[in-house]
């Protein structure tokens, strides 16, 4: 019987969860299998591996093999490694430190990963909100005055309209200053005729 550590899928759709497993080959993926090494969850960030590795390497050391995937999921925890050391003769207990350093280098990959990503999306933002403004400048007409010649175009008008209502003022009452107040009263005078 030949022994295969694989993983082996749970999990609902879309929400993938694998257990590693020794199995024999000829069992279905998700199948039998002889005992359980750990598990892996993809869906964490970082990705989460939990493994048994004294199991593991009892494991080895009956002839078991890994699947590929299962050998690059245990080379980055430092499972393999830490295989390899044993079959140099080194005891197991000493190499704790091994899968110790592994799961470090897993962290600080993972940290450098938002990082990137958070800038990535930063400069995504920040080049969308340039692009909107491109937008809307290039969306105004084309013989319309921009908003900074509006405002210098309404200024005159409005000190026209009141020197026009000065001079009415004054023809009414004689000097502009007296004007604004006797203008006040005939607009009142004017609205009541009309009614």
């Amino acid at each position: 019987m030949a022994v295969r550590i694989r993983l082996q899928r749970k999990g609902a759709r879309h929400m993938a969860f694998y257990r590693i497993v020794a199995a024999d080959s000829r069992s279905p993926r998700d199948g039998r299998f002889i005992e359980q090494l750990g598990y892996y969850d993809p869906l964490r960030d970082p990705p989460e591996i939990k493994v048994d590795t004294e199991k593991v390497i009892d494991w080895f050391r009956k002839g078991a093999q890994p699947t590929e995937t299962v050998r690059s999921l245990l080379r980055r925890v430092g499972v393999m490694q830490t295989w390899h050391e044993v079959k140099k003769g080194r005891p197991l207990s000493e190499l704790a430190y091994i899968e110790d350093e592994a799961r470090k280098r897993i962290e600080a990959q993972a940290a450098t990963d938002r990082r990137k990503k958070a800038e990535a999306r930063k400069k995504r933002m920040a080049e969308a909100s340039a692009a909107e403004a491109e937008t809307a400048k290039s969306a105004a007409p084309v013989g319309a005055p921009a908003d900074t010649e509006t405002g210098a175009n309404d200024a005159p008008a409005e000190s026209a309209q009141g020197a026009e209502s000065s001079v009415e003022a004054a023809g009414e009452g004689g000097s502009p200053e007296e004007g604004a107040g006797g203008g006040a009263a005939s607009s009142e005078s004017d609205d009541a005729k009309t009614e």
